[in-house]
């Protein structure tokens, strides 16, 4: 009874206590904002800002959580179940009537209202717009199920524009920049360094008008403005013509000549290698230009499995024979008359990739009999 009555006689003095910090650190995570800033949403409401302040960009969730409202939650909102609709993507949480927590989960992926007879990619832009990519180079097989009302509410484009505008949050990944923090000034993140080799990272912080975009691969991510209250960072992404990016095939890869498969480091210029002509029939050229380039250690390499068996160990940045870069492929997409089924990065301890240039209009050869472009071709 006495230590309640003492106890008692100092409530008010305690909680005055407690107000007086919450407020200070109130007033120093509002007004300091440093680079320790971590406030998000999450703290603040379960809702995020309707309009241009939704974050916009495709968020990938961890293993054992769902989609919902740009966020991961491990159990989906009341009325909701998680559908796993492509090993490529998280499942998403959705109601009865094929409609998510929030329209903004749909950014970046394939959709159909109609059982894939029309099926449209929703692009990341404000606002989230709408394409019809049934008739162009994608691979329409996988897609999402939502309801007719939801593709309505949603702006359509003809074609996918090379500019948008993308809004992002802590923790979601702009290019190959992942957000840790922001104060009113500044964000602070991850960014990786994809070259020669896969991949490396660095602490980076940056302001409004830096890019941090990857220019050899022809993509552009400049920062435009940081609303600290909402803890989004608006971002313009401008895609063009891609450069030449320092990167190469495995040295184990086996190139197709007229004397058979052989391996890329035992090719030199001016022997006989397959390509293709500008109207894409298989002819035999000459190697014009042979390269190596020499990598750090404990970088990583991408491979890629299709489904008929045929594997690469290449570069992210190493062009397709369609004019897509191998880093950009998704499980089930086209590649060669194949499916893309399997996409890892592994370490690589070999000391040089490889590139090489043929002859004629295109600049295509095989490796491991998948037709590939040059970077070197980009170069003159």
């Amino acid at each position: 009874m006495k230590t309640r009555g003492f106890a008692n006689t100092r409530t008010p003095l305690f909680v005055a206590v407690i107000v007086a910090l919450v407020a200070g650190a109130a007033y120093y995570g509002l007004v300091v904002g440093g680079p320790n800033t971590t406030t998000t949403r999450n703290t603040i409401t379960n809702a995020w800002p309707s309009g241009p302040n939704h974050p916009n960009v495709k968020l990938v969730c961890p293993a054992g959580t769902y989609l919902a409202d740009h966020r991961c939650p491990s159990v989906c909102p009341p009325g909701y179940q998680p559908v796993a609709f492509d090993l490529a993507y998280s499942p998403i949480c959705m109601s009865g009537d094929d409609q998510p927590v929030s329209v903004y989960d749909l950014a970046g992926l394939q959709v159909s209202a109609d059982s894939g007879r029309t099926v449209y990619l929703i692009v990341p832009t404000i606002p989230l717009t709408k394409v019809d990519i049934s008739r162009q180079n994608f691979d329409t097989n996988i897609w999402l199920s939502v309801s007719q009302p939801e593709l309505e509410g949603l702006a359509t484009a003809a074609t996918i524009s090379k500019v948008t505008t993308e809004v992002a949050t802590v923790g979601d990944m702009v290019s190959t920049f992942k957000i840790l923090r922001m104060n009113q000034t500044k964000v602070e993140g991850n960014y990786t360094i994809r070259y020669p080799l896969c991949c490396r990272w660095q602490t980076m912080i940056i302001q409004v008008g830096d890019d941090v975009g990857v220019r050899c691969e022809g993509i552009s991510e400049v920062l435009e403005s940081i609303d600290f209250q909402d803890q989004v960072a608006v971002f313009t992404r401008t895609v063009s013509q891609p450069g030449a990016c320092p990167i190469c095939l495995s040295g184990d890869t086996l190139i197709d000549t007229s004397n058979g498969q052989v391996n890329v480091r035992n090719l030199t210029v001016g022997m006989p290698v397959w390509t293709v002509d500008a109207s894409g029939k298989r002819v035999l050229a000459t190697i014009l230009e042979v390269r190596k380039t020499s990598v750090p250690s404990n970088d990583e390499i991408e491979r890629v499995i299709l489904r008929d068996g045929r594997q690469l160990f290449v570069s992210p940045g190493h062009p397709t024979a369609d004019g897509r870069l191998f880093g950009q492929l998704q499980i089930g997409d086209r590649l060669d008359n194949s499916t893309v089924v399997f996409l890892e990065f592994v370490p690589y301890s070999q000391p040089f990739t490889y590139d090489l240039l043929p002859s004629g209009p295109t600049g295509f050869y095989w490796a491991n009999g998948i037709l590939v472009g040059s970077t070197l071709t980009q170069e003159g």
